[in-house]
Formats: C-alpha cells, sequence, structure tokens
C-alpha cells in the first residue's frame, strides 16, 4: 500500500505542474466552440488513466464556468460546490474513502486522493481526485487465505477480501494512533479471531491507512487443541469435585439468596422475594427481614399521608395567596358610566374619544375580572394590545410598540396567569419612557424554548444605574418597601414563584440609557399545577 499511495502522490505531483493542464483551466474561453475544441485536444488524463492500471478513475474538478463536464473534466456545481471549497481550504494531499456507484447501479467502495492544484496568476481554481483499483489492490493483496480489511483514517473500509465494504470498523480507537499496530487474538467485526493490524503513513500527508489481516481459521484449531487438553484435565478433577460440591451449592445459594436481599433492602427496594427455601437459621432471618419490612412500608406510608395533608395545606394557602394578590373590586357603576361617555361621544360623533372609553372598558373590565385562574396566552396579548393601544392614543408618536410571536407557538394552547405581562409594559411606559420625546420603542417577544415559553418585554427607554438595579431587584426579590417603584414587579415575581415554584421568577437586564429587558419563563404545560 506504502509504494501504491506514493506512486499515486508522484504521479499527482507531475500532473498538476503539466502545462497544458495549466493552459485548459486558466483560459477563459469566449464561446462553446472554443472550450470544446481544447477539451478534445487535452488528453493527458486521458493517457494516465489509459497507462496506469492501478489507477480505477481519475477527475479534474475546475470552477472555470466557461469549460463543460467532459470525460475526466467536471465543473463544479451548486451540489459539490460546498465540497470544492472546503478542499481549496485545505491545501496539501488527502486519502479519504469514497463511496462510488457502478453504470449498474452498484455501491462499492474507492481509495482516492484529492488534492487542489496551485494555478498561479488564474482566475480559477481546479482539484484533482485520483481513486485506486480495487481491482489492482485485490491482484496485489489476495495472495493467500486471510481475511483482509484497509482503512483509511476512520472511513469506511474501502477494500475487504471477506464482504465487509462500506462498514466503519470500531476497534480500541485505532484511528487516534498513527503508528497503530495490534498482534494477537482479539474481536474484530464481531468475530472471535487471531488478529494482525499496522498502520501506513503515506508521504506528504498527514492521514494514516490501516491494514487489518485475520484468520479465521487459526482460533478455532487453537481452540480445538486447548479443549481436548481441558478436556483430559477435567476427567480427573471435576467427577470428584462434584462430589465435594454437592453438599455444599444448596447452602452458598441460600447465603447469597439472603445477602442479595438485604442488599436490596438498603438501597430502599423492598420488594423481596416473598419464599426462602429451608427450615434452619437462615429461614428465621429471613422471616426477620420480612418482618422489618412490613414494620417499615407501615412508617414511610404514615410519612407519606402527613406529606400529602402538608403539601394540600401548603397548595390551598398559595391559593389564598394568589387571590389575595390578583383579586379586585368588580364595580358595575363604573362600566354602566363608561358606556354612557361612549354613547355621548358617539351621539356627539366625537368617534376617537368613543373608541378610546371602549378599549378602556375592555381593558378594565379585564383587569377587574381577572382572579387569578388561568387565562390564554392569546387571551393576555389581545388585552396587551388594547392597553398599548391606549397607551397610544396618550403619547401618539412619541413611543412604538411591537408584539411578536414565535410561530411555533399557538398562544390558544398556552396558558398562563393573567395580568403578568401588562404590568412589565406599563412599568416601561412609566419609568423607561417617562422623559422620552420621540422615537421611543417597546417591544414584547414571545419565544418557543422547547418544553418553555420565554416572555420578554424590551424598551429603549433610560434604563437604570448599576446601583439602581441592585436597589430594584432588592425591591422586588425580598419586598423591602412595596410603596416604591417596583412593587408592581414584586407583585409578578411572588405570584410567578407562589404558582410555578421558586425556580421560576423575573429577571431583568439593563443598562442606563441602553433600555430594559424584563423576561420569565414559563412552563407550556401546566396540568399538574391546575390540578
Amino acid at each position: 500500500m506504502f509504494e501504491v499511495t506514493t506512486f499515486i502522490t508522484n504521479l499527482s505531483d507531475a500532473i498538476s505542474k503539466d502545462n497544458s493542464l495549466y493552459n485548459l483551466v486558466s483560459t477563459d474561453y469566449p464561446t462553446l466552440r472554443h472550450s470544446t475544441e481544447a477539451l478534445t485536444n487535452f488528453d493527458l488524463l486521458k493517457n494516465v488513466h489509459r497507462m496506469y492500471t492501478q489507477i480505477a478513475s481519475i477527475t479534474l474538478y475546475t470552477n472555470n464556468p466557461t469549460l463543460s463536464d467532459y470525460e475526466y473534466i467536471k465543473i463544479v456545481t451548486d451540489d459539490n460546490r460546498t465540497w470544492f471549497r472546503e478542499m481549496l481550504n485545505r491545501p496539501g494531499y488527502h486519502w479519504s474513502t469514497a463511496n462510488v456507484t457502478s453504470q449498474y447501479g452498484l455501491q462499492y467502495q474507492q481509495l482516492q486522493l484529492v488534492r487542489p492544484i496551485s494555478l498561479f496568476n488564474s482566475n480559477w481554481d481546479a482539484v484533482l481526485v485520483i481513486a485506486i483499483s480495487n481491482n489492482y489492490l485485490k491482484n496485489l493483496i489476495d495472495t493467500n487465505s486471510l481475511e483482509v480489511d484497509i482503512t483509511v483514517n476512520h472511513d469506511p473500509i474501502f477494500y475487504s477480501s471477506w464482504g465487509n465494504a462500506n462498514t466503519v470498523i470500531d476497534y480500541e480507537n485505532y484511528y487516534e494512533d498513527d503508528f497503530f499496530r495490534y498482534s494477537g487474538t482479539s474481536t474484530f467485526l464481531d468475530k472471535r479471531t487471531l488478529l494482525e493490524a499496522s498502520a501506513i503513513n503515506p508521504i506528504k500527508t498527514d492521514d494514516t491507512i490501516y491494514i487489518f489481516s485475520s484468520d479465521p481459521s487459526a482460533l478455532p484449531a487453537i481452540k480445538r487443541i486447548i479443549l481436548a487438553n481441558l478436556l483430559i484435565v477435567m476427567i480427573s478433577i471435576v467427577i470428584p469435585f462434584i462430589i465435594i460440591v454437592k453438599y455444599t451449592v444448596q447452602l452458598t445459594n441460600r447465603v447469597n439468596t439472603l445477602k442479595t436481599e438485604m442488599a436490596r433492602v438498603t438501597r430502599g427496594d423492598y420488594n423481596i422475594a416473598e419464599h426462602f427455601t429451608g427450615h434452619d437459621e437462615l429461614a428465621d432471618l429471613f422471616k426477620s427481614l420480612q418482618d422489618m419490612i412490613h414494620s417499615i412500608k407501615a412508617r414511610d406510608q404514615l410519612i407519606f399521608d402527613n406529606e400529602i395533608k402538608k403539601q394540600k395545606l401548603i397548595n390551598y394557602q398559595q391559593k389564598i395567596e394568589l387571590q389575595l394578590l390578583s383579586s379586585k373590586i368588580n364595580p358595575h357603576f363604573l362600566f354602566n358610566t363608561l358606556e354612557t361617555f361612549r354613547m355621548k361621544a358617539v351621539s356627539s360623533r366625537n368617534f376617537e374619544v368613543a373608541e378610546s372609553i371602549k378599549l378602556l372598558g375592555q381593558y378594565m373590565r379585564y383587569n377587574l375580572e381577572s382572579t387569578g385562574s388561568l387565562t390564554t396566552l392569546a387571551k393576555e396579548i389581545h388585552y396587551i394590545k388594547v392597553y398599548l393601544k391606549i397607551q397610544n392614543m396618550r403619547f401618539y408618536n412619541r413611543i412604538s410598540y411591537r408584539i411578536h410571536l414565535d410561530e411555533s407557538l399557538d398562544p390558544r394552547e398556552v396558558w398562563i396567569l393573567p395580568l403578568l405581562i401588562q404590568p412589565i409594559v406599563e412599568n416601561s411606559f412609566m419609568h423607561g419612557h417617562q422623559d422620552t420625546v420621540e422615537n421611543g420603542k417597546i417591544e414584547v417577544n414571545i419565544f418557543d424554548k422547547g418544553n418553555n415559553v420565554l416572555i420578554q418585554v424590551s424598551d429603549n427607554g433610560c434604563g437604570l444605574k448599576e446601583e439602581e438595579l441592585l436597589r430594584l431587584k432588592k425591591r422586588i426579590y425580598s419586598q423591602v418597601d412595596s410603596s416604591h417603584t417596583g412593587s408592581g414587579l414584586y407583585n409578578i415575581h411572588h405570584r410567578l414563584q407562589l404558582f410555578y415554584g421558586k425556580h421560576v421568577g423575573l429577571e431583568i437586564i439593563t443598562q442606563e440609557h441602553k433600555g430594559m429587558i424584563v423576561q420569565f419563563e414559563i412552563p407550556k404545560s401546566v396540568n399538574e399545577l391546575k390540578e
């Protein structure tokens, strides 16, 4: 193999230096007729292919668009352009296994050399690929009864004398050792065999070719000799030994059974065997073990029942806290009054005021009637839009807003606590853009995170200094003083933790004069929480 790879490498050097090849690839042909004439007159690769039986195929790839595919010349297409660029960016010689389809549709593997060709002062590039003939390797290698498998690096086998081509060898990470050698018995390709393995390092490359030679008939012959000798020894030893073992095996098995069951108990597995043979001290010990397990199970059940009761109490307390945090008075007279104002505005043909009152009524009804029960993300987004429309009437063009929802999310199937997002948006208006005169932005982004949903509210307002951010986080996370700015964020943070658990809460990212991002991540499915 070393001689063959050396020959192919040197041959590629000679081809790459040929002037006719350089002229063919470097020339820009004005017409198809000119390029066809040049391709017809170029016979270097054809002569090389015919001259050397070592070569199965030889192909020159080029990105010169004025040429066309012709015998041994292939023009780069979109299908192989990425591969072509990778080869150009990897200077040197590269050996690899190629998957080839014959003219009859049969697929097989070949060893091939790939190398870029330097074309100085040329607008075009070329890559030469030379594949070694498997028939040549067969004539070179198949001279005995050994089974031979050859691969390069960690590629699939490109040559196998016994039908393992296209198989990836998984043997002791051989490909990590450029000088790998092994001689002895081993399991190779799921067969126990006598194995001789060696590595060949072709010239001018970092690639390594590995040759695995195995003799499938050697181990059976060795085993037959060993078995014959063992049989003689066994006859001399086993029969007397059986007589001794017969009276100890039963006791040993019973001790091992007891030991195994006790080990299971120590691991917390109380499902031990129900029966134990014998009527001696070991049987009494096993009976005591069973009694102890029954006692432990009864105690664990009592503890479990107490924990269930405790958890139900905690859940009830959390539900009460949620109701206290989100409960509000539902003054019907307020909606009736707003409706009266709206109708008066309509009567006066002041439709902008009428629309404003209508939006305000919708928003206040949703805000007042939310009692902490779950709502859909779609409904929450709808009323955020209502709120933003109201604010847009107030701020006109000073502040714009955008709501983004990942297409993979169906907001009608995602359940969420009501009034989690709106207070964050309101915080952006009140504190982020309190001094904004123009070009203010508020974005509500809802991202699909697999089993979770990430809800993010960002603005380009004034932001916070680092010390201000620390004070805000302290108020939110510990409720130092709920009358200060951030009490609404504290309410959201606390509701999230009460409903989803302590691992869920608000995350705040801000810098002075660079705006603020407030986000939280909740699970898509809350079936267990609702129950």
